[in-house]
């Protein structure tokens, strides 16, 4: 049962909205608190005015991207987070207030008990919401795989190009921010343009909405590049391999137009 909820806010766009986008750990208790103090008629005007903030912000996102045509009902869920999370500590609120609602318990025993479990939990979520995930992304999974192989790639490519370090113009694409640093690279995650410091293809990985080439291409042998396969040797040379994180070979191709050595 609570893995179909779980499922149900990861999968649905209208609940990545209301919850899903706001970390679950601390939407659900602060939806709960939230709901029941509205239907018992517990709320001050400061209170009911933060909530038609909270309320009023989700509305004015959606219906934005309602207007560019997003159906909140069914598609893709991957992009909301980041336009809905950053409302979430106005949500949060309503779960500090549990928390301390739990703390200010006056009796004895429970006020210990009471405590104890508001330490416990927070701690439960600073070692697996916090640490571990740190863990996990920087010594496991596809990312660290993409990380470390950005990093063994990064001084070629930072000896190899001897283009300029800004495109000559700033072009404006729809739906996505770029900014006019090179070389511009091509790879899983943005990771090998993070660490040159140049341009990525952006959030929208291998939809080529980039507005400049790529200088670089940077794929993991195995698995291509953004539906790409085969690499057109017409338009780019091999430079060098490099090993990533768990193993996976990763080759560099520079488009033939790239200044370089």
């Amino acid at each position: 049962m609570v893995a179909e909820c779980v499922r149900f806010f990861l999968d649905r766009p209208i609940a990545v909205a209301l919850g899903g986008a706001h970390f679950l750990i601390y939407a659900l208790p602060a939806w709960a608190v939230l709901l029941v103090r509205l239907a018992m008629g517990r709320m001050g005007r400061r209170e009911l005015g933060l909530f038609a903030i909270f309320t009023g912000a989700l509305l004015i996102e959606g219906l934005q991207l309602a207007v560019d045509g997003f159906s909140f009902f069914g598609g893709e869920t991957w992009g909301l987070p980041r336009y809905f999370g950053v409302f979430a500590p106005l949500l949060w609120l309503w779960a500090a207030w549990s928390l301390a609602a739990l703390w200010n318990v006056s009796s004895g025993w429970r006020r210990w008990l009471a405590r104890s479990a508001v330490v416990g939990a927070l701690g439960w979520i600073f070692i697996s919401q916090g640490v571990m995930s740190f863990e996990t992304f920087y010594r496991k999974g596809a990312r660290h795989d993409a990380l470390v192989a950005a990093e063994r790639i990064a001084p070629t490519i930072r000896g190899d190009y001897r283009g300029p370090k800004r495109q000559a113009e700033n072009k404006r694409t729809l739906a996505e921010y770029y900014t006019t640093r090179r070389p511009v690279v091509f790879s899983d995650f943005a990771a090998a343009a993070w660490m040159v410091r140049g341009q990525s293809e952006g959030a929208l990985q291998g939809r080529r909405l980039c507005p400049y080439p790529d200088d670089y291409l940077f794929i993991r042998v195995g698995s291509g590049y953004g539906g790409m396969n085969t690499v057109d040797s017409r338009l780019y040379d091999y430079v060098r391999s490099v090993r990533g994180g768990l193993g996976a070979e990763w080759r560099l191709f520079r488009r033939k137009s790239t200044p370089h050595r």
